[in-house]
């Protein structure tokens, strides 16, 4: 069979890999010859419902692909209509604006280094949002949850769920120590 080609579209193939395993089988989705990958459609189900698998030309053993079937062109993609266009546009505005806001509410305004760098620490673990210059972890709750207040030590954390308050004050210690604040 060769190499892989565009004209293998909608054929099943299948071959092993150089470093070995069991046969891959799948049908020929497409083949892109600028980066040799070569993409298989596996577990269709339906018109719209498959598992892709990207593979790259060089980890395949060529003198294993065995072809079967008839190649088919794929299925031109719609033209990109301008009501299309308009709904692309109004989700990247979407996108955009949700990102600027999760941004804000990640990047302290007039806080020093020291307490982003603690806030960030904290967000590996905890939702958090700044609130002027309180540290807010997990806002959402019903009771607003917990408040660190500048200058931001165990001392400076307060709510009303006192097992909530209890974790922040550990793990804002722990940050603190890495900071060897």
């Amino acid at each position: 069979a060769g190499q892989p080609s565009q004209d293998w579209c909608g054929m099943t193939v299948s071959f092993t890999l150089k470093a070995g395993g069991d046969p891959i089988t799948g049908e020929v989705f497409t083949y892109d010859p600028a980066t040799e990958t070569l993409i298989l459609i596996e577990n269709k189900v339906g018109a719209h419902i498959a598992s892709y698998r990207t593979l790259r030309v060089s980890a395949i053993n060529l003198s294993s692909i065995q072809l079967s079937g008839t190649a088919s062109p794929p299925e031109p993609l719609p033209p990109l209509t301008d009501s299309i266009m308009k709904r692309i546009r109004e989700k990247e505005r979407e996108a955009v604006d949700k990102e600027r806001v999760r941004c804000s509410e990640q990047i302290g305004n007039g806080v020093s280094r020291d307490a982003q760098m603690l806030f960030l620490g904290l967000t590996k673990t905890m939702s958090c949002k700044w609130i002027a210059k309180d540290i807010v972890v997990d806002a959402a709750r019903g009771d607003g949850g917990v408040r660190i207040a500048p200058p931001y030590t165990p001392d400076n954390v307060s709510g009303e769920h006192t097992e909530l308050v209890t974790r922040v004050k550990k793990v804002l210690e722990g940050e603190r120590a890495k900071l060897g604040a």
